[in-house]
């Protein structure tokens, strides 16, 4: 059980990040953080080895996130204050003007919404590469597909984003 704990202390923040940028609804997240290390408290024995704990954790979180939204089909826009889900993490820290500040927030605003309106496995893969950080091969191995299926999940929703988010190439 302690050797449980402290996995669920290292990976509790990352888990809740990724499960943030998938699932819309803020409300759903802390349960399904919950869910999530319950379930792999409960399969920790089908745990093989194969890949890291962390790699088969985010599998976990992705499968009970696309699940949730299956069944409850919330689309809500993610706030873009929440230090938890904001992208304005991803912006120039350095950046006092009040007026920039206010433009980058809705500017975010509309990329979080542009991202939020892809397909669940666009938005999946979208959210594991530019977000987490992980490689093709390591989203085709969380989500038990091809790194093919991946590349193309990634350039469809890049296309649609393009398209809903060209407005901001002509920003300043």
């Amino acid at each position: 059980m302690d050797a449980f704990e402290e996995l669920v202390a290292r990976h509790q923040r990352a888990v809740y990040g990724i499960v943030s940028r998938i699932a819309p609804c803020r409300d759903d997240v802390d349960d399904l953080v919950q869910d999530i290390f319950v379930l792999a408290y409960r399969s920790i024995g089908s745990f093989r080895g194969d890949s890291n704990f962390g790699t088969w954790l985010h599998t976990i979180a992705v499968n009970t996130t696309l699940k949730q939204l299956k069944r409850s089909k919330k689309r809500q826009a993610v706030s873009i204050d929440d230090p938890d889900t904001s992208l304005i993490d991803y912006l120039p820290a350095d950046n006092p003007d009040p007026a920039e500040v206010a433009q980058s927030k809705a500017r975010n605003t509309q990329v979080r919404k542009a991202i939020d309106s892809l397909p669940d496995k666009q938005r999946v893969v979208v959210t594991l590469h530019y977000f987490e950080d992980y490689t093709c091969e390591e989203i085709a191995q969380i989500l038990h597909c091809s790194v093919g299926t991946v590349w193309s999940r990634l350039h469809y929703a890049c296309r649609k984003l393009k398209g809903r988010l060209d407005w901001l190439g002509s920003e300043g």
